[in-house]
């Protein structure tokens, strides 16, 4: 396991288990993780949620965003 996955496991066990209601959200970009699919797949598998730098999915977290923020 990469480092990388190694630490957002290493988050999200820590976020988990002191702050039950947080929602651990991460981005991913670049093709670097195409050829490392399996590093991926375990950081992945740590956020709650996960999201990209497309148009679509920045709208995605601003959607998100504006829930937790402001209709709650």
């Amino acid at each position: 396991m990469g480092d990388k996955a190694k630490t957002e496991k290493t988050v999200a066990n820590y976020l988990k288990k002191n702050y039950p209601e947080v929602i651990f959200v991460g981005f991913v970009d670049g093709v670097g993780w195409y050829v490392r699919r399996g590093d991926l797949r375990r950081m992945v598998g740590a956020y709650d949620l996960v999201f990209t730098f497309s148009r679509s999915e920045l709208k995605r977290f601003d959607n998100l965003l504006t829930q937790i923020f402001y209709e709650k």
